[in-house]
Formats: C-alpha cells, sequence, structure tokens
C-alpha cells in the first residue's frame, strides 16, 4: 500500500472471519488508516492526490462506504489524529523528503510526455495523506485513544480497526484490518499469535516493533543496511538480532556501533524515548479525563519523552474539534518543524515567507494561548525549523510581541443584540457579515468593551462573529477604534462585487477572498512570470502570459466541481508551488483563529458547557482547502485563447473544453465563470488601495488581468 509502510510478515499472520460476527457491534476506527484504505483501492484511488494537492470525490466514497457499514449493522466510530509525540514529526520530515524525491521523477516523466508512466509514478508515492475531512472529534494521539478502548474491554466499542502500530500498545488481542464487503470477511490480526509464532513475550515484541520503525522512530540502521538484508527486513530480522544480543536493544546498539554512528548516532536515546512513550501513554478516558498509563511508574523525566503538559482544559477543545492540534504540538514539544511541499521546491518566495513573513502570526497564535497555561511553561522557547534548511532554527518572539495581541482582542465585546438591531439573521457570515458590520459606524460603537471581564459571547455565530473580528483586528484590516483600515475598505470592495455577481452560488468564497487579501498583502498574489519555468504560460506577450498566472492562481483558491473519480487532466508544477504559499498561509491563519477561539473560552468569555464545538471550528475560515484542479483548467483554457476569437466562439470552445482536457469535471463553464468574476471582485477591491498600501507594480498587474479578461468576453 503506498500510504502504509507495514511489516508484511506480520501481516502475512492475520486471518479472516465473517462480517456477520460483527452485527450490532461498534469499532472504534483510526481515520487516518480509514482514508488510507479508501485512497490505496478503487474506485475511490486518486494516483494524482501528489500532484493535484487535494480530493476531487472522496466524500462521496466515503458515504458510500458508510452505507456498507449501515447494512451490516455495524457502527464505526471514528478516532481522529490529535497531538504528535515525540520524534513523530522527524519522520514525517525524513518521509516528505523521500516522497519529494520520488514525485520529482515522475514530474521529469509528465514533462517529457510520458502521461502513463507519470501517473503511475504519482499513483505508487502518495506522499502525505491530505487533510481529514472535518466529520468527527479530534481526539489525543490516535493509537493511544483506540489502545485504551481494546485495553479496558470498552462498552464504547467491540473492537479496534487500524495500523500494526496498534500492537505496541497493551490491546487485549486483535486488531481489525479491512472489511471485505463484497466477500462478507473481516481480516485481523492477533497480538497474541503473533507474538507465539515469533516466540517472544510482550516487552521483546515491542522492543523488535521499534526496531522495525514507527511512525516516531526511525529503524534500526542496521536493518537498512542492504549488504545485511538485501530484501525488505520484517520483525523477525529484528527478533532475531535480539536473540543475538541477550535480548536488549542496548546490546543490539553495542555489536552495531559502527553503523548506528555512521547513519544515526542518536538512535538508541530515540529508542529510548519511544519505548517510554509507547508505555506511558497518554489517553482520554470514558470520562473524559486526561490519564496516562501506568501513572504510578511514570519518571520524573517523562517531559522528555511525552513533552510538556497542557492543561486538561486545551485537551477537551481538541477531543471536541474546537482546535487542530498545531499550536499544542508546538507548545508541547518546544518546536515547529515546517514539512516539505507537494511540489518539493523551495522558491525565493516561499523561503522568504516561511522563514520571516509568516512569523508574526505564529507568535501572535502562540501569545493567545500560552498565558493560560502553566507560569514555567511560558518561560520555554519554542523553536522553528523548516525542511529546505537544517541549519535554519529561530526562536519564536511569542513572549514580547508588541502590541500584546491579547491586549487588542480584549476590546471587543458584541452583544448579539446589538448586532441584531443592526442586522438581521439573515445578513450572514462568516467574513462577510463581519467586515460589512464595520463600515457602519454605529455599530462600531457598540463593540468596544466597557465591562472587564467579558462575558457571554455564548451563542455559535456570536463565537464565530467575534472571532473574525479579533481575527481582522491583529491581521490589520481594523484598527484600534474598530474602523475599517484601507485593506479593510478593499476587502469589503471585493466582498459586496462578490455578493452582487455570484449571488451565493459559491461556498466559501468569503473565504477565498480573505485568502486571497492575505497572499496580497505578502507580494504573492501578482502573477508573476518566469521564462523557462515549468508550467508556463507559453502563448502571447510577457504582460499577458503574467496576466493569465495571475487569473489562474486566483482560481486554484476556489473549488472545482468534480465526478466521483480520480483526477483526469492537465497537471502544472508551477500552480502546485503556488499552493504551497497559500497552504502555508491558510495554516498560519488557522492556527491564529483558533488561538482566538481558545482564548475565549479559556478566559471564560464563552459558556464552556456545549455540544457545538465542531460546529463553530467548520464555521471558522480556513478551513476549506480545495485542490488546485480549477486553477489548472482556466490556465489551459486561455493559454489556448485567441484574442482575435469573438464571444460566441470563445463560449462555444469553453463548452467543448471539459470533454478534451477535464472530462470528469462537473460543471466547469460555470466554475470558469466563477473564476473571472472572482478576478474581477478582488480587482475591485485592489484598485481602492494606494501606493502606501500596494506597489504600484503590482496593482497594474491587476489591471493587466482586468483588461486582459475584458478583451476576451465568452
Amino acid at each position: 500500500m503506498p500510504f502504509l509502510a507495514e511489516d508484511s510478515w506480520i501481516n502475512a499472520q492475520a486471518s479472516t472471519y465473517d462480517i456477520a460476527e460483527l452485527e450490532d457491534c461498534a469499532i472504534a476506527v483510526d481515520a487516518s488508516y480509514y482514508l488510507s484504505l479508501l485512497l490505496d483501492t478503487d474506485p475511490s484511488r486518486e494516483p494524482l492526490l501528489p500532484a493535484l494537492g487535494g480530493l476531487t470525490g472522496i466524500q462521496i466514497h466515503i458515504r458510500q462506504n458508510l452505507d456498507l457499514w449501515d447494512k451490516h449493522g455495524i457502527v464505526p466510530f471514528f478516532i481522529f489524529d490529535g497531538q504528535s509525540i515525540i520524534g513523530q514529526d522527524d519522520i514525517t520530515l525524513k518521509r516528505g523528503r523521500a516522497a519529494n524525491q520520488k514525485t520529482d521523477e515522475a514530474w521529469d516523466l509528465y514533462s517529457q510526455t510520458e502521461a502513463e508512466q507519470a501517473v503511475a509514478a504519482f499513483g505508487a508515492n502518495q506522499g502525505s495523506l491530505p487533510s481529514m475531512p472535518p466529520c468527527a472529534a479530534r481526539p489525543n494521539l490516535t493509537m493511544m485513544k483506540l489502545a485504551y478502548f481494546e485495553m479496558i474491554n470498552s462498552e464504547q466499542c467491540s473492537g479496534v480497526m487500524g495500523p500494526q502500530e496498534l500492537l505496541l500498545y497493551p490491546i487485549q488481542d486483535s486488531i481489525i484490518r479491512n472489511m471485505d464487503w463484497a466477500a462478507g470477511t473481516v481480516t485481523a490480526i492477533s497480538k497474541k499469535r503473533v507474538m507465539r509464532a515469533l516466540g517472544v513475550g510482550e516487552p521483546m515484541f515491542v522492543d523488535a516493533m521499534l526496531m522495525t520503525g514507527t511512525s516516531f522512530l526511525p529503524p534500526f540502521p542496521p536493518l537498512q543496511d542492504t549488504s545485511m538484508y538485501p530484501n525488505p527486513y520484517t520483525i523477525m530480522d529484528a527478533v532475531n538480532i535480539l536473540r543475538t544480543s541477550e535480548k536488549t536493544v542496548a546490546n543490539a546498539c553495542a555489536s552495531f556501533n559502527d553503523i548506528l554512528q555512521a547513519h544515526d548516532p542518536n538512535w538508541l536515546d530515540k529508542y529510548r524515548k519511544a519505548r517510554m512513550a509507547a508505555h506511558h501513554f497518554i489517553y482520554i478516558s470514558e470520562s473524559g479525563e486526561v490519564k496516562v498509563n501506568d501513572f504510578e511508574r511514570l519518571t520524573k523525566d517523562n517531559h522528555e519523552y511525552l513533552g510538556l503538559q497542557m492543561p486538561a482544559e486545551l485537551f477537551h477543545y481538541l477531543n471536541t474539534g474546537l482546535i487542530g492540534p498545531r499550536i499544542l504540538n508546538a507548545i508541547t514539544h518546544g518546536q515547529i518543524i515546517v514539512l516539505p511541499t507537494l511540489d518539493g521546491t523551495a522558491s525565493d518566495e516561499y523561503k522568504k515567507l516561511v522563514t520571516n513573513q509568516i512569523l508574526p502570526i505564529k507568535e501572535q497564535a502562540l501569545g493567545l494561548v500560552i498565558p493560560r497555561v502553566h507560569r514555567a511553561i511560558g518561560h520555554k522557547d519554542i523553536t522553528m525549523k523548516v525542511w529546505f534548511d537544517p541549519k535554519f532554527s529561530y526562536t519564536l518572539n511569542h513572549r514580547s510581541a508588541q502590541p500584546l495581541p491579547s491586549q487588542l482582542v480584549g476590546t471587543w465585546d458584541v452583544k448579539e443584540q446589538d448586532l441584531r438591531r443592526f442586522f438581521p439573521a439573515d445578513f450572514a457570515g462568516p467574513v462577510y457579515l463581519e467586515v460589512l458590520a464595520l463600515a457602519n459606524q454605529d455599530f462600531v460603537e457598540k463593540t468596544i468593551s466597557r465591562e472587564k471581564p467579558i462575558r457571554g459571547i455564548d451563542s455559535t455565530n456570536m463565537v464565530v462573529s467575534v472571532a473574525i473580528w479579533r481575527f481582522l483586528h491583529l491581521r490589520g484590516y481594523v484598527d484600534d477604534s474598530h474602523k475599517l483600515t484601507k485593506w479593510g475598505n478593499a476587502l469589503a470592495t471585493t466582498l459586496i462585487a462578490i455578493k452582487d455577481t455570484m449571488e451565493d452560488r459559491v461556498p466559501f468564497v468569503e473565504e477565498a477572498a480573505l485568502l486571497a487579501f492575505e497572499l496580497l498583502r505578502f507580494g504573492l498574489l501578482s502573477g508573476k512570470y518566469r521564462e523557462g519555468a515549468p508550467g508556463m504560460p507559453r502563448k502571447g506577450t510577457d504582460d499577458e502570459k503574467s496576466s493569465v498566472i495571475l487569473i489562474s492562481q486566483c482560481a486554484s483558491l476556489l473549488k472545482l466541481r468534480h465526478k466521483v473519480f480520480g483526477y483526469t487532466g492537465p497537471l502544472n508544477k508551477s500552480l502546485l508551488g503556488f499552493r504551497a504559499l497559500s497552504t502555508t498561509v491558510r495554516e498560519a491563519n488557522r492556527d491564529l483563529i483558533e488561538a482566538i477561539v481558545a482564548s475565549m473560552f479559556m478566559y471564560g468569555q464563552c459558556k464552556r458547557e456545549r455540544t457545538d464545538q465542531l460546529e463553530i471550528s467548520q464555521k471558522l475560515p480556513f478551513s476549506q482547502e480545495p485542490h488546485i484542479g480549477l486553477g489548472i483548467a482556466v490556465l489551459t483554457f486561455l493559454d489556448e485563447d485567441e484574442v482575435e476569437d469573438d464571444k460566441e466562439t470563445r463560449a462555444a470552445r469553453l463548452e467543448a473544453f471539459p470533454a478534451v482536457f477535464v472530462p470528469l469535471s462537473e460543471a466547469l463553464p460555470e466554475d470558469f465563470r466563477t473564476a473571472i468574476d472572482f478576478v474581477s471582485a478582488l480587482n475591485q477591491g485592489v484598485q481602492t488601495l494606494n501606493d502606501t498600501s500596494l506597489p504600484a507594480n503590482e496593482k497594474s498587474a491587476w489591471t493587466k488581468a482586468q483588461d486582459y479578461i475584458n478583451a476576451r468576453p465568452f
């Protein structure tokens, strides 16, 4: 399986059972593993996922698959990824770099017009999973939660389904691996059976599994020596090494010290941390309490392998889906690791964004949450490392950011009755309501907090709206008097234009507009043409090529409606590189707005006892990340365009275009028109900015793009 690197010997020990035995049972399912299974098998397999930067029809396939669970009377209880543990980010970084090397080969094949071979190469190396669909809560580390359910013989579920790594934990017996609905069978691996076949007890079995490598520990270096193990190694090889080393990993390391020193001198220390982390795993009990396994024997240096302890309240917000794990990971482990991009390229723009421009947003997010954790944690440094430069290290200045983000957000206190006095309930957000409301000076006066402490921000919509207003303030769209700045007015102009032209036909378009303005402010959305770069337009003048790039970049922020099958159509490495920029900005902004919401709850400004945490999270901006399919389609169409064609000829070509280039699109002509309207709406906002806010050359690029559009009606 391209998504799952697992031990072939252990998989061979699996047994099959009649699926009817699980009728009327609930099964706890590792959501990442479940999605991997879907993406590894037809018809939901998507070989071009790493080239497209997102999924096309996976939601439909998930629904169809869940219908099969329901048909057989089995209830899946999904457990989503939460916090990472020590070592996990480093392994993800290593795997990401390896994936980039393989996708580079696929891109080389594509550039040589070897389309079929390129698709096969992309499909054989899926890299990392896309963002999970937000359809359930996000507890602490997935496998630890699943292990807990199995360990206590939980009444909530009758079994667990997930990867081999679950066998590291003290589960009672079997883990379910797969459901074959057509054959009516379920495949499972018995931990006891595997240990009997190996002839080892549980401690030695866990050591051997760790030696073969996990999601948080690299494999034992000698096992990767192809002169010693020409065939792919298995757990049996690790067991044999332990048997010749008096059954201890330390002795095995001593025996192969020369190999360890050459390839990974710190591997033994990494193993010890991984061994302790696997034994003292953290979980959230059925009662909701955060616990540590075998707490009585927990060592005093547990922060070295478990990380720093967060308040239980923050775990609750993670567990209920209100916030994601990135901010908590940074605080817990004292570091942020920027992972490789899908295109594997670190352009100068990308490097500047990651190592300089985006840092204030990260510092604001940390500065909102850290004051509410243990005081000692607040004095711990948090460093950032990047995948493209092993020597780079930056210590985030979250303690003394000026002005203090907590002071800025603390000026906002909006009562729902005041909001509804000016704007009815159908004047909806998110983003549109919050920006346009601040154009009303009478309402602005009602937003300034006059009572301390702030209380009563309780309804779902008010939590979302206040969070967005505070975000707009922190990001400079609103000044300290809560009035729109020049950038705020430009955004408002764009949102009004979107409302006038699109008539609510495009979901999340306001969110895309806000992201576009964020990219604009970083100088990343100006359509720069680079001679000789892959994926650049081929026809026209340099100005026309730049306009095509700018229009297609904007289009890639919107969703291409696609049938439920994997994408078929052209690819574009340049737009995939732009996606790296937009993803970096999107994730930083998402972390900031989640930090704003977390601080609102931790300061008691919102009612804590509630059940709508996931709904709040899903309404907050920057949760949607479409693939670049629409941007590719727009660039491909415009690059074939002739300015001399009349409106009817161009419209006819647009109608015929999908069948040839994007045959599985559902409404490409309408999506294309949406993209053009989107660019025009953005341009209206851009043109309100003066040269101080936006350099004249960047503003001019938008004027030229609009002229390009006007010259090509359809």
